[in-house]
């Protein structure tokens, strides 16, 4: 499958360049403000899976998206 990359969604991945991972982890980008999260699961649907960061955790290392303040993006 080809996944074609638009000019929008270009630059959006490129105004989140500070936020990328290191090489060594799983995910692509980490510290993303959760108020983005629209944006990317607008721009990018189906693409990428999300995880809520930075939150009261309720069960063992699990955030919720409502209590999150940050989240990660991986890949699909």
């Amino acid at each position: 499958m080809t996944t074609i990359y638009t000019d929008r969604r270009i630059k959006i991945l490129t105004s989140f360049k500070r936020h990328l991972s290191p090489k060594n982890e799983s995910s692509l980008f980490k510290g993303i403000h959760i108020l983005n999260l629209p944006l990317f699961k607008k721009e990018f649907r189906g693409l990428f899976r999300y995880r809520p960061r930075g939150g009261r955790y309720h069960i063992q290392y699990n955030c919720t998206m409502k209590d999150a303040k940050t989240f990660a993006v991986y890949p699909r």
